[in-house]
């Protein structure tokens, strides 16, 4: 496992070949005591500038031919992993169906946090540190550099060449500094284990300042460029009982109706995350839902959406739905703009140069 107390990667440590062209890092088979780092050579302002940001949330964004960097290039604020953490080691022994493939087989081990859809299809190299937190920590350390007069003189009073708040950092779009990046973790595994291998990957972000968090003592929600929220098996007992929560976890959106009188569960909710989501089923329920595989959204099934995203705004929340149909393009995008109109924050989209028919530039 990379051990946690190492710095991340530097940029001027990094090969300069592109990892994508390294075939012998792909085919790492984890038999080995180290992970090794996967380069890259993108930057912030070659991924986005001149790009803005769109409330687009790259659903499997693993799935990429370039995993975050895909979903950064055209805008998307929200990027989600699936994440699987393992209490023993274990090897995969695989058969190649190609006839010049060979077999392989691939070790994975306790504490290391993976990202893929299923377990069969894991690499070793595929690590959340390798995909997500070493680039995302060297974007975040490039926004945010430090100021010094050059020509300092007399006391050290403090001074900055700095015009703006220090304590406000910026974020991975070049030309949307203020606009955050949600990260989510779709948690596999047990719920517990894997929040206890996930949390001291993301100190260093808590060091630097980059992640939002919520303070319970003070109830009060403190922004940052990094929101994290957890999906899937839920650490519900864990972070709730954390004095400072820099991880949200996903609200069930389908609760969130007028129907639902119970204040109190709804308050915790909006203290526990960010954004609240739920299936296209879970929320129309099963008399509305059937049609919207094959139709456009009738006016009561658009009046059903609304109350839902209204009244989960009421309690400061933003909203995403998943489990809608994935084709044919016309009606999904067709869904996908009555979401955007109806007042859902984050279009959960599987293509994103589809998507951005939705958003031309």
């Amino acid at each position: 496992m990379i051990s946690v107390f190492k710095p991340l990667v530097e940029r001027s440590a990094l090969p300069a070949a592109n990892f994508e062209y390294d075939p012998a890092l792909f085919l790492f088979d984890g038999n080995s005591t180290t992970i090794p780092v996967l380069p890259f050579n993108h930057t912030i302002e070659e991924l986005n500038r001149d790009v803005y940001a769109k409330p687009l949330h790259s659903h499997n964004d693993y799935w990429r031919q370039h995993p975050l960097f895909d979903a950064l290039s055209v805008g998307a604020v929200s990027v989600e992993s699936d994440v699987w953490v393992f209490d023993r080691n274990y090897t995969l022994n695989r058969t190649s169906t190609a006839s010049t493939g060979v077999n392989e087989t691939l070790t994975f081990r306790t504490g290391e946090v993976y990202v893929g859809h299923n377990q069969e299809f894991l690499r070793p190299i595929n690590t959340l540190f390798n995909l997500y937190l070493n680039p995302l920590f060297q974007f975040l350390q490039f926004a945010n550099p430090t100021y010094t007069f050059v020509d300092q003189s007399g006391d050290d009073n403090g001074d900055s060449p700095l015009l703006g708040d220090a304590s406000v950092k910026n974020s991975v779009f070049y030309n949307n500094a203020e606009q955050p990046l949600y990260l989510w973790f779709d948690f596999k595994t047990s719920p517990n284990e894997t929040y206890d291998a996930l949390k001291p990957l993301l100190q260093p972000f808590i060091d630097k300042g980059y992640l939002a968090y919520y303070n319970t003592t003070e109830d009060s929600y403190h922004p940052g460029p990094l929101i994290l929220t957890i999906t899937g098996n839920l650490p519900t007992e864990k972070v709730s009982s954390e004095e400072i929560r820099y991880f949200f976890l996903d609200a069930p959106l389908q609760n969130f109706t007028n129907d639902n009188t119970d204040t109190g569960f709804l308050e915790r909710w909006s203290k526990l995350s960010r954004v609240a989501s739920g299936s296209l089923l879970s929320l129309l329920g099963s008399d509305l839902y059937p049609s919207t595989t094959t139709n456009e959204f009738s006016e009561e099934q658009k009046e059903k959406l609304k109350e839902i995203f209204d009244k989960a705004h009421e309690y400061g929340l933003k909203t995403r739905i998943w489990g809608d149909i994935i084709w044919p393009w016309n009606l999904l995008n067709s869904h996908l703009e009555d979401f955007f109109q109806l007042g859902s924050d984050l279009l959960n989209v599987d293509d994103l140069k589809k998507a951005l028919e939705l958003f031309p530039q």
